[in-house]
């Protein structure tokens, strides 16, 4: 197995710098001529200087330490529970065929329709969050985990039933490892998915953190502050899921998909 190359790494790092300097440029290209208008959008160079002036302010860190309470929150337990039960009805046929309908219909409700119970409920409070980041998260989990333990091998599966494995050492050590890859994608998409919800959550129901701080920056008529914010937001999004990817190469470098030819 080999590791990748440094000037491999280093490529795709210099073209995505690239494309990240050319969506800047344009921005700012089209905001200093005018052709998207100021007041609506600020200028790139604007909004940059004003996101460098709030990382040094309590108010932007206080904001983002609430909005990743209730988004870690959320997304912990909607994605373990996702597994867990993802887990144990991809290892039963009766129970998916049971199940597999009120899934697929319970994952295709949009977690914002259940924001006005989470707000009759829990108010504008953290709970509030939680509940709507755990919903949005769970069923997409279940989903992606029983995709996962279905598509074990069969081979593989009945030569472990033909060495004498129990039901609980061919789980552990034959399903669970080939699902592996689903599992993490499972991860990576619930983390998405957490931060875009509790986000939305903040914006829509007032609950705090950058999602209000967004808000109140756009009623004050503080535009470069409020898309100060998104970019800030967005950097956080990028930097848990290239977390997350590299977690998964180094913890999954022995399955065959994380293999570099």
């Amino acid at each position: 197995m080999r590791s990748a190359r440094p000037s491999t790494v280093l490529a795709k790092t210099a073209k995505g710098l690239v494309g990240i300097a050319a969506a800047l440029g344009l921005w700012q290209l089209l905001t200093a001529t005018h052709v998207i208008t100021p007041t609506a959008v600020p200028t790139m160079t604007q909004t940059l200087r004003t996101l460098w002036a709030s990382l040094d302010t309590s108010k932007l860190w206080i904001a983002f330490g609430q909005t990743l309470e209730g988004m870690a929150i959320g997304f912990f337990l909607g994605t373990a529970g996702g597994i867990l039960v993802g887990a144990v009805l991809g290892a039963s046929e009766w129970a998916y065929r049971s199940c597999f309908l009120v899934i697929e219909f319970c994952k295709t409700i949009p977690a914002i329709t259940v924001l006005p119970l989470a707000v009759l409920l829990f108010g504008t409070t953290l709970r509030m969050k939680v509940l709507i980041v755990v919903f949005g998260t769970f069923f997409p989990t279940v989903v992606q985990t029983i995709y996962g333990v279905r598509a074990v091998d069969p081979v593989i599966r009945d030569t472990a039933t033909a060495f004498g494995l129990s039901r609980r050492s061919r789980f552990f050590s034959v399903t669970l490892p080939s699902a592996a890859p689903y599992l993490a994608t499972a991860v990576r998409l619930g983390v998405s998915l957490a931060l875009l919800l509790d986000i939305t959550a903040e914006l829509v129901a007032g609950g705090s953190g950058l999602g209000l701080q967004i808000l109140d920056g756009e009623a004050g008529g503080a535009l470069s502050y409020s898309y100060a914010l998104i970019i800030f937001t967005g950097a956080v999004g990028v930097v848990l899921i290239m977390g997350l990817t590299a977690l998964e190469h180094r913890v999954l470098a022995w399955h065959e998909l994380h293999r570099i030819p």
